[in-house]
């Protein structure tokens, strides 16, 4: 739920700053005050319009339904901010956020419900209502969905798969003589792991030869002194083991010298040279020799694949159409189970639109390719009045209907935000309207803007948004100021005593 939600410098208003309560939320206020640029305001936030103010927050009570795998998010508090100054962006709890990446998280947590909108109708949430039904009627059938979208998943991922083999068949010989060149290419040059580092020591080394043995030549002339410098320690009583073993060893290291010097006699300078070029190649085309002779054995490997294609295409084939028939049957016995479940939904739907004062409905079933909600597409009539042919407020009334009976049958938590849900219906159908709402708000926490005095009595929290000095202010009305606002929303702003005892009424049986 929202906690508190701040903006500043938003078109019209200088600040607002309120404390959210759960359950139902109205706002209320003359017309032109500022009640959708307030909503409007909300929604930016949640990723859903233009960004209006200068700075805008909403803390939000952590949720399940929150998308936090790659925030590490310990607090029990979310807080989404934006700021507008030569550009806008996006924070969640001060992390940088893209507003497209944000709204993918909020969507299942926060809904906007306007004046019209389909969403709510839409075959796929229609089944969801059937499913939650059917579960409640058989406690397999959750297990069978279940089992048929994980078929479901793996046929499209091998139809995938089958699509891009019968690709690669019609192209199979062009790819094969790709690959076996692009292995004999690497094959022509034959690398080992590490060759090049060793013909690099190699080459510096033949760079070097000649400044070595003159080196060694004019060092060893250390060794026409050793007698002398023998005789001298051995008269000054001076230890001469270190000096032997020093001298030993460098007699073994200029040995070892001269013989790599005569190795590298007998090394053709060119023939190295031409290797380093040609190992230098393989690695400009593929990052190093180990990359190289990794792409050999992927190469290898589609090789194999591309010979063997007809075989795997068959049993390809031959595995997708098991499992389409597997999902045919399935699909057949998830459409029976819905459409023995559609009457007790048809029931439970039904009760609310009499209490809103709307005909009965009924599901027409129909068929579609099979996807992952099965066969079945679902539409709704009214007594031979399609979706299409209602009302503004005929439209609202069977969409709230469909939220309580999701919300009861198949749970649901999270956030509404409602535009005037209540408008162009009678007195007795705002009533409807606001009881429905206030039984919803169990469940979720509901913001909706209203010109009804109904739905602002049976609401738990109140705010009223007027023009004071030219400004636009919102705030939270105490007991008394809401009985005020809801006799002016009854009789226009000179109020009546009568009007003021109504609405003291209409909020005593909201509340009991």
């Amino acid at each position: 739920m929202i906690e508190r939600f701040y903006a500043r410098n938003l078109i019209g208003f200088e600040t607002i700053d309120l404390t959210f309560e759960p359950g139902l939320i109205a706002i209320t206020g003359p017309s032109g005050a500022g009640k959708s640029v307030f909503m409007g305001a909300l929604l930016a936030l949640f990723g859903r319009a233009d960004i209006r103010a200068d700075v805008s927050e909403a803390v939000l009570r952590k949720s399940p339904l929150l998308q936090l795998e790659s925030f590490e998010v310990e607090e029990a508090e979310v807080t989404v901010r934006a700021v507008k100054k030569e550009k806008i962006r996006f924070f969640l709890n001060d992390l940088t956020i893209s507003k497209k990446r944000l709204k993918e998280m909020l969507s299942p947590l926060v809904r906007h419900i306007a004046q019209r909108s389909n969403n709510e109708l839409s075959s796929e949430l229609l089944l969801a209502l059937l499913d939650a039904m059917a579960a409640q009627e058989d406690v397999s059938y959750t297990e069978r969905i279940g089992t048929y979208r994980e078929i479901y998943d793996d046929y499209q991922a091998k139809l995938r798969k089958l699509e891009s083999m019968r690709a690669d068949e019609k192209r199979v010989k062009e790819l094969i003589e790709f690959a076996e060149f692009e292995i004999a290419k690497i094959d022509e040059v034959a690398p080992r792991p590490g060759e090049d580092e060793e013909l690099m020591v190699i080459k510096r080394k033949l760079s070097k030869k000649e400044k070595i043995g003159e080196a060694i030549a004019k060092a060893s002339r250390i060794f026409e002194a050793e007698d002398d410098v023998l005789e001298a320690l051995s008269l000054i009583e001076s230890d001469t083991v270190l000096f032997n073993e020093t001298m030993n060893m460098l007699r073994n290291e200029f040995e070892r010298a001269e013989e790599m010097l005569g190795e590298l006699e007998e090394t053709d300078v060119e023939q190295v040279l031409d290797r380093i070029e040609a190992l230098a190649a393989l690695k400009r085309r593929y990052g190093s020799i180990e990359d190289a002779l990794a792409y050999r054995d992927e190469k290898i490997e589609e090789l194999e694949y591309y010979r063997n294609i007809d075989h795997e295409l068959g049993g390809l084939e031959e595995e997708t159409e098991r499992l389409y028939l597997q999902l045919e049957k399935s699909a057949e016995a998830i459409s029976r189970a819905r459409k023995a479940a559609a009457k007790d939904v048809e029931r439970f739907i039904n009760s609310y639109l009499e209490q809103l004062r709307m005909p009965e409905m009924r599901f027409e079933f129909g068929s579609k390719p099979l996807d992952r909600e099965g066969s079945d597409a679902v539409n709704i009539d009214l007594q031979g009045s399609s979706i299409e042919t209602l009302s503004g407020g005929e439209f609202n009334r069977i969409r709230l209907a469909l939220l309580l009976c999701k919300s009861e049958l198949a749970g649901g938590e999270g956030i509404l935000l409602i535009d005037e849900i209540d408008a162009n219906v009678s007195g007795d159908e705002s009533i409807a309207i606001a009881k429905l709402l206030k039984r919803l708000s169990k469940n979720y926490q509901i913001v909706a803007i209203s010109h009804q005095p109904h739905l602002s009595a049976a609401a738990r929290q109140h705010f009223l948004v007027t023009k004071e000095g030219g400004r636009s202010v919102a705030r939270a009305l105490s007991a008394d100021e809401r009985i005020r606002e809801i006799s002016r929303m009854i009789a226009g702003e000179k109020g009546m005593q009568e009007a003021r005892n109504l609405a003291e009424r209409i909020v005593k049986e909201f509340s009991a």
